[in-house]
């Protein structure tokens, strides 16, 4: 049994069929999932299409409860007479959503101790029912949460209060000290910042503003400088950003912090690029974008299914300046990728403890020595990668991890050992950004107001 108590064993399919196609049914489903609620969340949503109202309410509750269930659990459990452990699996997710939210979300406390005998009685039975009725409204009249740390507490008080796993809340101290490890800790559990990367040849951002204000949301430019981004603050209450923008690739969902690895690479009209571990191509495209029909720009990765989505996304937006290749970047690149080119990035593959705020599972997937496991692999790509950039030219290391071992070490381990290669220190546009200088790289702090975790190191191959 896991330290959260939740049963890993799946329901039988009967339980799951008497629910129904609401929000809260749609949540308590995904979350039977465990760590794939997202995903199975998401393919239900395409599949059955609820009304943009239950559409919200569910993503909030899955990821939600995802997120918090360490404290969800330990605050159901002072109401509980028998270990949490213990319960059927689907009683265990209708009362940590139930306590979800009575105890994070302005949802009326009638409604979601109703709501959450609706499905006990459900995927359950009228003695199920009960057991939930009786211990959410005990939890709702309390209000009991784990406590917040308090100077010189643990990080396994941390940890408890912000729902992470001890070894993360441990890594968030150690890196950034105890004070801000608090903040960063509580930010994770917000909503975290949505923005667009408008493809400018398509869409300019003066009509995508004017559009979208039109339409009800609140808008705001990058605070990184990027031309192509847009942050979108607030959602008018029905309704998103236009389908034909994203399908027809004038638009697409891309973290600020994703947009700034581009900025930051600064690719030219005619250039040539390598991204290595392109993944299905975010990044590429933006890339592609600013070459122009002159540049052009090879896209790694060794995943085939990712290339497919990435030749796809291509073809929609109408890039023709991309290849893709199929290649393992830990050893020597395929001969159609070449040595001169003016600029790399090398978005390496990590731990992803940068997007803990953003990925409801990423806290639970991840163990303690993961991230020395990816320095490894990431080591082996940042060489191979260098061996592509011409004399003069510049490449870029960005992961997702806000771990040194990752960050940091990996770059000063390749650049003790390389001589011909030096680091540029990064510019800020502007101080206040949430970014911590490290040397002369730099590391955006995750949960600060809705950021991911981002480090970047540019470097320099001297002619």
């Amino acid at each position: 049994m896991p330290k959260d108590g939740l049963r890993q064993r799946r329901p039988t399919g009967q339980s799951v069929k008497r629910l129904g196609g609401d929000a809260r049914s749609l949540s308590l489903r995904a979350l039977l999932n465990g760590n794939d609620a997202p995903r199975v969340l998401r393919e239900e949503i395409a599949a059955i299409r609820p009304p943009a109202v239950d559409r919200a309410l569910a993503t909030k509750l899955t990821h939600g409860t995802l997120k918090m269930r360490r404290a969800l659990t330990w605050s159901v459990q002072r109401f509980l007479h028998q270990p949490f452990c213990e319960l059927e699996r689907p009683l265990q997710w209708t009362l940590l959503m139930g306590a979800y939210q009575l105890l994070y979300l302005r949802i009326p406390a009638h409604s979601a101790v109703n709501e959450s005998v609706r499905l006990a009685r459900a995927s359950g039975h009228a003695g199920t029912a009960a057991l939930a009725n009786a211990v959410l409204r005990k939890l709702g009249a309390q209000g009991v949460k784990p406590p917040a740390p308090r100077p010189g507490d643990t990080p396994h008080v941390l940890a408890l209060h912000a729902s992470l796993p001890d070894w993360i809340a441990a890594h968030l101290v150690d890196r950034f000290g105890p004070a801000l490890a608090a903040s960063i800790a509580s930010g994770l559990n917000e909503q975290p910042s949505r923005a667009l990367r408008l493809s400018l040849e398509l869409l300019s951002l003066a009509s995508a503003q004017k559009t979208l204000t039109e339409e009800g949301f609140e808008i705001a430019q990058s605070r990184y400088g990027i031309p192509e981004c847009l942050l979108v603050r607030q959602f008018p209450a029905r309704g998103g950003v236009s389908q034909t923008w994203l399908t027809s690739g004038a638009a697409a969902w891309q973290s600020e912090q994703s947009q700034w690895a581009v900025q930051l690479l600064d690719p030219k009209v005619g250039e040539t690029v390598v991204d290595v571990c392109a993944g299905r191509g975010v990044k590429t495209a933006m890339i592609a974008g600013r070459l122009g029909p002159t540049g052009r720009i090879y896209a790694i990765d060794d995943d085939v299914r990712k290339l497919d989505e990435l030749r796809r996304a291509m073809s929609r937006r109408g890039l023709s300046n991309v290849q893709a290749v199929s290649g393992d970047a830990r050893s020597a690149f395929p001969a159609s990728v070449p040595v001169q080119a003016d600029a790399v990035l090398v978005d390496a593959p990590c731990s992803a403890l940068g997007l803990l705020g953003r990925r409801a599972d990423v806290r639970w997937r991840k163990a303690p020595q993961d991230p020395a496991r990816f320095a490894q692999v990431q080591r082996r790509i940042l060489a191979q990668a260098a061996t592509h950039v011409r004399p003069g030219g510049r490449m870029l290391y960005v992961t997702c991890s806000t771990d040194r071992r990752e960050d940091e070490d990996v770059v000063d381990d390749f650049l003790s050992s390389s001589a011909e290669w030096e680091p540029i220190t990064v510019t800020l546009a502007a101080d206040g950004l949430g970014v911590r200088r490290v040397g002369p790289y730099v590391l955006t702090v995750p949960g600060l107001d809705g950021a991911d975790g981002f480090f970047y190191a540019s470097l320099h191959r001297r002619a």
